[in-house]
């Protein structure tokens, strides 16, 4: 058994005026399961009662991963009807949400894979540092879904449109090099000196007024964001992907380990 499997994922750390969100799931690649959803919100506002932090950092467990997004093997119990879709993406927006609301800056650490809902937590924090074994993608395409416009947003506040495109048709997985060339990630380092870089940002963070640091968080936040004109069109577009025969067969596919054959039902 895993030394973590007694453990809570995500859990929550704080050293002095540094906080840490760790997903700790590694032997999952530290996937999130329905429940390590809904943990992040709690955590947070435990976060936010905590006046002596000036800054937090959203990392995975075991030196490998990021995160590998939604455990999908959970899907076809919790994801099998239109309703319990729209509630399971309610509840990764809350997730979202929650980091993107914190008042002091986040860091997201990231090494290995990214993907899906994890790419979205990363795009929920306000940087991302990340080591050169890093690899991103959101992979609904292959899986029949649509991912929640309120994720999309925050895809837009960081990459072009056109950029935003390639990422949802190919479905593909994009290097760091890649990655950083897109802007979705602010820089990155060899592996061995992610954390070094960590721990330097955060020191000149901690520095700086706090203040200063929030009012500008909120201000950016606010003037960059592109809210969708019509978001229930996009969400009656989502619901359509979970009531198809596509979705089924996408997440039957990825359970299986074969290529899916989508139908377009």
């Amino acid at each position: 058994m895993s030394s973590h499997a007694s453990q809570p994922n995500p859990v929550l750390n704080i050293h002095g005026m540094v906080a840490e969100l760790v997903l700790n799931a590694p032997e999952r690649k530290n996937a999130l399961s329905l429940a390590a959803w809904e943990r992040i919100p709690d955590l947070l506002a435990e976060l936010a009662e905590v006046q002596d932090v000036r800054v937090c950092v959203v990392r995975g467990e075991g030196g490998k991963s990021f995160c590998a997004g939604a455990d999908i093997s959970e899907f076809e119990a919790i994801r099998s009807t239109k309703e319990n879709a729209l509630h399971y993406d309610e509840i990764n927006v809350a997730a979202f949400s929650a980091l993107k609301s914190l008042a002091v800056p986040v860091i997201a650490a990231i090494e290995g894979p990214c993907l899906g809902g994890g790419l979205g937590l990363a795009l929920a924090c306000d940087l991302r540092i990340a080591s050169t074994t890093a690899f991103f993608g959101i992979p609904a395409a292959k899986l029949g879904l649509a991912y929640p416009p309120e994720a999309l947003s925050d895809l837009l506040e960081t990459v072009s449109s056109s950029n935003a495109k390639r990422i949802l048709f190919t479905g593909n997985r994009f290097a760091a090099q890649d990655a950083l060339q897109m802007g979705l990630i602010n820089e990155t380092v060899d592996p061995p000196n992610l954390q070094e870089r960590i721990n330097a940002l955060c020191d000149t963070i901690v520095s700086n007024a706090p203040l200063s640091i929030w009012a500008a968080k909120q201000a950016v936040n606010e003037l960059s964001a592109k809210t969708a004109r019509e978001p229930e069109i996009h969400r009656q577009n989502a619901q359509s992907c979970i009531e198809s025969a596509d979705y089924r067969e996408g997440c039957r596919a990825f359970l299986e380990k074969r290529h899916p054959e989508f139908s377009g039902n």
